[in-house]
């Protein structure tokens, strides 16, 4: 590996700057009965007004008010048919997001074990994201280091163009707990840069089935 080569894969994937040797009832109707004279006048009237009582009854009470009745079926509000599905900008950023998670599960793994073997790296990275992971693998491996534990990651996707099937995610990665150590001895490695949070940049592509980083940076003139 040249000199160009291990610098490049310190500057892009050694985060720590290893020092070489890594829901009312029906109102009652009331009538008030009264005594008349035996004519048939009279007569006529009262049974004129003995069937307008009964008409009344009949009809749920003249002047009041009867209560609705509903069906059971008309009471229930209907159910909906199907809840919304999310719109594409979420399912999107979703999908970035478990590809982004598997690109460092892909890492973790290649640093842990010091090498790709079996690993499916261009599952999760293509272009220059893939060169930089197989650059800084060769560099750990002629260092004789290894990595051990994990990073822990805090992503935000940071733009998203379907259109252009691109993204940019943006994370403040703390390695505090993900560092290199001797392979033979398991002595941490020597570092020369004792800040553990640095701000990542990753750019990806998608291609109709899967997202992929295919570039990243690192700035690491702050702390974040």
């Amino acid at each position: 590996m040249t000199n160009s080569e291990q610098a490049m894969a310190q500057s892009q994937y050694d985060p720590f700057k290893i020092v070489p040797r890594r829901a009312r009832g029906t109102p009652t109707v009331r009538t008030t009965e009264r005594s008349f004279a035996s004519t048939r006048t009279r007569r006529s009237r009262r049974l004129a007004a003995a069937a307008v009582v009964a008409s009344c009854l009949l009809m749920a009470g003249c002047g009041g008010s009867a209560k609705p009745t509903v069906s059971a079926d008309s009471a229930a509000p209907a159910p909906s048919s199907a809840s919304p599905s999310p719109n594409a900008t979420d399912t999107a950023k979703a999908k970035l997001l478990t590809a982004y998670q598997g690109f460092w599960n892909l890492q973790v793994q290649a640093y842990t074990q010091g090498s790709l073997d079996g690993l499916p790296i261009s599952t999760y990275a293509i272009g220059k994201a893939d060169a930089n992971i197989r650059a800084s693998l060769q560099y750990y491996q002629s260092q004789g280091l290894v990595m051990r534990g994990r990073p822990t990651l805090t992503p935000l996707v940071t733009a998203l163009d379907l259109a252009a099937k691109s993204a940019t995610i943006t994370d403040c990665i703390d390695s505090t707990n993900y560092r290199p150590v001797d392979k033979t001895t398991g002595e941490p490695a020597q570092l020369a840069d004792k800040v553990f949070r640095h701000r990542w940049t990753f750019q990806a592509t998608f291609d109709n089935v899967q997202w992929r980083i295919y570039d990243d940076s690192v700035d690491r003139t702050a702390a974040c």
